[in-house]
């Protein structure tokens, strides 16, 4: 039980290397420390057009040099992009490991060994659609994340949040209304979403719970929601003295607060409490997005799975409550893009999907592309959320000193976001921390 033998140690460590691409080496498996990209062109997301004419080296997972002239090195080994473009791997700032079941309400029966090995399943799915890192908005724990960085499952980084902080009756209560003990989802996947805390005791302890676990953030739940059965999408949920101690609580721990919420008033109650970001924000206003603005607080927009609840009607697994909420939200979900953009409050990129409709990961840029423009769109799924991250310089754009967490795409995503098609097809390479989880360029 003790020390891990010297096989599964070397098992571990090779994960973590970096490997070239079988042409370059003397098999599938040979190690490199050090690759040269060029030939292609780089997007940065701070730029409206590609850069031509770039050399990209990466040495050690890291980006070691960008040059505008060629880049000689004895050790590294050559990949030709092709005039391809090489681009920052994509970040979404809301995603659930764990909510993997067409009707949440039957989570309650699902095992967390079951639902941690469709989870994993999942996470890789998102890797190969270019999204190298995550943020996990309520289940993912430091089980996952630890697993991923010791290299057992591949996965994008992954920021967990673990159990969401929800108030009795809250978004994050499924139980039924017949329901009346407290310990309905012990030791099934429910148990994962959220922890049911009321008064100040019972949240400030469940904050330090899962802080004490190695929580990155924490969420907590301020509206009503769509896929919760019991509360009206407008109720506001926590009392204003119990959001102010969770995040007092979070941010005397280094670590910020992101809240769920729809209504106007919750968005503003919780931005006065001093939460960092909004997760959705549908009907937020003129003035409180200014407000918003003001308090350099982030909106994690989320308009992908209330599309897609919309397209797929009953077969999306909701109920006919939640489908008729889901209409609402829809309704709202651009139109609270346009209000922000234009109070200048910073907006990410987050998508809240499914397993059932994770192959529309990815469309979700499109849509915010209708407001904000392609180079928007894949700004704020880069750069915008890095910053969410913390990770500024780290993730988001490829600079000296940043993860080599990169894509090569087969065409210009500033012209056409459908290269980000389900599945990678025009997907050459995907690179975390300088490993190669696809190359089709050898």
């Amino acid at each position: 039980m003790g020390t891990p033998c010297a096989a599964e140690v070397t098992l571990r460590q090779a994960k973590r290397q970096r490997r070239v691409p079988p042409s370059q080496g003397t098999g599938k498996d040979a190690i490199v420390t050090a690759i040269i990209f060029s030939g292609g062109k780089l997007l940065d997301p701070r730029q409206p057009e590609l850069v031509e004419g770039l050399d990209l080296l990466i040495e050690d997972g890291l980006v070691k040099e960008v040059s505008d002239t060629p880049i000689k090195s004895d050790s590294a080994a050559r990949i030709d992009v092709g005039g391809r473009t090489i681009c920052p791997g994509l970040i979404d700032t809301h995603v659930h490991m764990f909510m993997n079941e067409m009707n949440l309400g039957l989570a309650r029966t699902v095992p967390i060994t079951y639902a941690s090995a469709k989870a994993a399943f999942v996470l890789k799915g998102m890797l190969m659609r270019g999204f190298t890192s995550v943020r996990d908005m309520a289940g993912g724990d430091f089980g996952m994340r630890n697993a991923s960085e010791a290299g057992y499952i591949d996965t994008p980084r992954l920021f967990v949040s673990g159990r969401s902080i929800s108030q009795t009756g809250g978004h994050g209560d499924f139980r039924e209304a017949s329901v009346t003990t407290e310990d309905y989802a012990c030791c099934s996947t429910s148990e994962l979403f959220s922890i049911i805390a009321d008064g100040l005791p019972e949240v400030l302890k469940a904050v330090r719970d899962e802080l004490r676990k190695g929580a990155d953030q924490i969420k907590v739940m301020l509206s009503g929601g769509v896929a919760s059965p019991n509360d009206p999408l407008n109720s506001l949920q926590y009392r204003s003295d119990e959001i102010e101690a969770i995040v007092e609580e979070a941010q005397r721990w280094g670590v910020y607060v992101a809240g769920h919420a729809y209504s106007d008033d919750a968005i503003r109650r919780g931005l006065a409490a001093g939460l960092r970001t909004i997760e959705h924000g549908n009907f937020i206003k003129p003035d409180t997005a200014a407000y918003m603005a003001e308090r350099d607080a982030y909106l994690v927009p989320t308009l992908i799975t209330y599309e897609i609840t919309k397209r797929l009607g009953a077969a999306s697994g909701k109920s006919e409550v939640s489908r008729a909420k889901n209409d609402i939200v829809h309704a709202a979900g651009l139109e609270s893009l346009e209000i922000c953009k234009a109070a200048g409050v910073p907006i990410g990129y987050g998508t809240d999907l499914s397993m059932h409709t994770q192959q529309w990961q990815c469309d979700g840029l499109a849509l915010q592309a209708e407001v904000l423009s392609p180079q928007g769109a894949i700004a704020a799924a880069t750069i915008t959320n890095a910053r969410i991250l913390r990770q500024e310089g780290k993730l988001g754009e490829l600079i000296p000193g940043a993860h080599a967490d990169l894509l090569v795409v087969d065409g210009d995503p500033y012209k056409d976001l459908s290269v980000f098609a389900e599945g990678g097809p025009n997907l050459n390479v995907i690179m975390k921390g300088g490993t190669f989880y696809k190359n089709t360029l050898s």
